[in-house]
């Protein structure tokens, strides 16, 4: 009997199966890919390698000598620069010199003539542009002031140069104006009996007197740095202003009177600039900077490679172009059905191949067409049923939403009223029941004070005195427990009025009578905010919270007191240091007579809350445990508004 072996015919078909998959596993080769990718890659391939290796190089280069003109450039302004400063000191000083000789003026200094010299030193500010003009007389009172609308100085700087001037001396120096710096020299005023007066003549160093000093040069640009280490001005000659920063070493170097090299950050780039020290009268009163913002060698290097990155895109087009003759040529209509087929899959139903032959691919085409015919049809009615599907879920959830909100609000509105009536039938029947005993206990107290004064049993023991004085503090205490309940239940509405608020949070903390321990810290937008509201109600919240966060810190701490307005809401909030409230007991802290504490009625916050909610307001309440707690009163600042959920600002 012949048995036939399959063994080696199973194992040879084990390594055709090996051999698949070492075909499928392998990577792709140049005969891989297809003619149209070959002839693209062989002009992107070496294009790609040249322009690695050649602009890399170029740009190290440019840069390098960017460099080196730039510092070349930079250490040929200071000098430029400062010599401008000085032909512009010594400009204004030539003006003051004539001002202080005119004719006129003299004779308004010698007789006081005010209208006289401020008519003349209008006439001398207008017609030399400059920013202001004074004269005082021999005593240092002013005679005239002219100065641009809108703009003042700095009195004690123009006195200390008014008092060299009185002084007999030629001074200059910087004096701050609502503008930025002003340049002033001072001159002093002669005639032929002697010192008479002094004039003072500052010219303002803002954007136009810097443009003018860098002779309305667009690069580089120059910049003042006086206070702070702040950019005081700086020229703008296109009129274009953008943000400048400086950099704080070399401006610390350079009021140490160092000329440093640094940057500058010009509309947010960085720039080469020097920094070199401004000084008057052989001190150092500021810095001054030269920024670089152009550079011909850079722009060298960004032209040339903005021309290699076209040169390498028109190369890139090219090989392009003959890729698509190629593929259309030999592939296109394969590549049709592919992208079509793709489409298909990608979701686009009405996608359409066009069909312009009758052979196999036309018909496969054809077929094509057909299928996704059919797909569209179905995708079609199964769209259509789902939408109707979906809009039908859609109103029954959004109705029983709504009724579900209603059902809750409704709940919720129930639960309080029938709160809040059972609270005010008890606390009625409890005031009235317990205040007929409280008034009969502190009559027989009373009583017995009297009785007991008349027998000298106060003095002879004082244990006696101390009781009765405890027990009418408690009986107060009762009373006052009794008049918050009935306040609860009978809240007035309330009696609108302009009320200051800073002044209502002062009375509340006066009257809140916070030991010294704690300190309290107030930060107002706006301490003149008025609003429509009932001062005595809102008073009586703000000591109650103020109470509250007094308790919380037996210990001392601190109570920030803020308050934040804007056209249509005010926000104050009280904040504490204390020991922070269990997130549990938060949730429940302004219910009514809810408390934690041990002789507490539970009202206060209830109380609070109610009122504010009676001017239309909310009252809420946040808190860290270890941190403190934050109670917020927002407030509409009009009658008949309401506040928003989001904070106020």
């Amino acid at each position: 009997m012949n048995i036939p072996i399959n063994v080696p015919q199973m194992s040879m078909q084990r390594q055709d199966g090996e051999k698949r998959r070492l075909v499928l596993l392998r990577l792709p080769v140049l005969a891989d890919l297809s003619l149209s990718t070959r002839l693209m890659l062989l002009v992107v391939v070496p294009l790609v390698l040249t322009m690695a290796v050649t602009l890399p190089l170029t740009v190290i280069g440019l840069n390098r000598l960017a460099s080196e003109t730039s510092n070349e450039r930079l250490a040929g302004e200071v000098p430029i620069i400062r010599d401008r400063f000085e032909d512009f000191q010594f400009d204004l000083g030539q003006l003051a010199d004539g001002f202080a000789a005119d004719p006129v003026l003299l004779s308004g200094v010698r007789d006081s003539n005010s209208a006289l010299i401020v008519s003349n030193l209008l006439a001398m500010r207008v017609r030399h542009g400059l920013e202001h003009v004074e004269v005082v007389d021999v005593n240092g009172i002013s005679l005239g002031h002219e100065h641009e609308k809108g703009r003042s100085l700095e009195q004690s700087s123009l006195d200390d140069l008014n008092d060299l001037g009185l002084a007999g001396l030629d001074a200059a120096g910087l004096v701050r104006s609502t503008s930025g710096w002003s340049l002033t020299v001072v001159r002093p005023i002669k005639d032929s009996n002697g010192l008479i007066g002094a004039i003072t003549v500052g010219q303002e160093l803002g954007e136009a007197g810097l443009t003018a000093l860098n002779f309305r040069r667009s690069d580089p640009l120059l910049l003042t740095i006086f206070e702070d280490n702040e950019v005081s001005a700086a020229s703008y000659p296109t009129g274009r202003v953008f943000p400048v920063v400086v950099d704080p070493v070399p401006v610390e170097q350079a009021w140490s009177g160092q000329v440093v090299p640094g940057v500058v950050t010009v509309d947010g780039t960085d720039q080469r600039a020097v920094y070199a020290p401004l000084e008057l009268g052989g001190k150092t009163v500021g810095v001054f900077a030269v920024a670089l913002t152009t550079s011909p060698v850079v722009s060298l290097r960004d032209e040339l490679a903005a021309n290699q990155v076209m040169v390498a895109a028109a190369l890139a087009l090219l090989v392009l172009g003959v890729g698509y003759v190629v593929t259309r040529t030999i592939t296109r209509r394969i590549m049709r059905l592919r992208n079509g087929a793709v489409e298909l899959a990608n979701g686009n139903l009405a996608v359409k191949v066009e069909e312009t032959s009758r052979d196999e691919i036309g018909a496969l085409a054809h077929e094509f067409n057909r299928m996704a015919d059919n797909l569209r049809e179905k995708t079609s009615q199964l769209e259509l049923a789902n939408k109707n599907l979906e809009m039908r879920v859609f109103e029954r959830t959004d109705e029983l939403e709504r009724a579900n909100a209603q059902l809750l609000d409704a709940q919720g509105q129930l639960v309080q009223t029938e709160k809040l009536a059972v609270i005010g039938e008890l606390s009625a029947g409890v005031a009235h029941d317990l205040r007929n005993p409280l008034g009969a206990i502190r009559n027989g107290v009373f009583f017995l004070k009297s009785r007991l004064v008349k027998s000298n049993k106060l003095t002879t023991d004082p244990k006696i005195a101390e009781f009765l004085d405890v027990m009418d503090e408690r009986i107060t205490e009762c009373d006052r427990i009794i008049g918050e309940l009935i306040y609860f239940t009978r809240i007035a509405p309330p009696e609108y009025s302009t009320v200051p608020l800073s002044e209502a949070l002062e009375q509340a903390m006066r009257d809140s009578c916070l030991p010294s321990d704690v300190a309290v810290e107030r930060n107002f937008d706006d301490a003149d905010v008025e609003i429509q509201g009932d001062h005595d109600q809102l008073v009586r919240v703000f000591g109650c919270l103020a109470q509250n966060a007094k308790e919380t810190m037996p210990e001392g701490g601190k109570l920030t007191l803020a308050m934040r307005n804007d056209a249509s809401q005010v926000e104050i909030s009280f904040t504490d240091t204390g020991a922070g409230i269990d997130p549990e007991v938060v949730k429940r802290i302004f219910d009514p007579l809810y408390t934690t504490k041990i002789q507490g009625t539970g009202l206060g916050l209830a109380l609070s809350q109610r009122i504010i909610e009676k001017h239309n307001g909310k009252l809420e309440a946040s808190s860290r445990l270890g941190v403190g707690s934050t109670f917020t009163v927002r407030l509409p600042v009009k009658i008949g508004a309401a506040v928003g959920d989001g904070p106020v600002g």
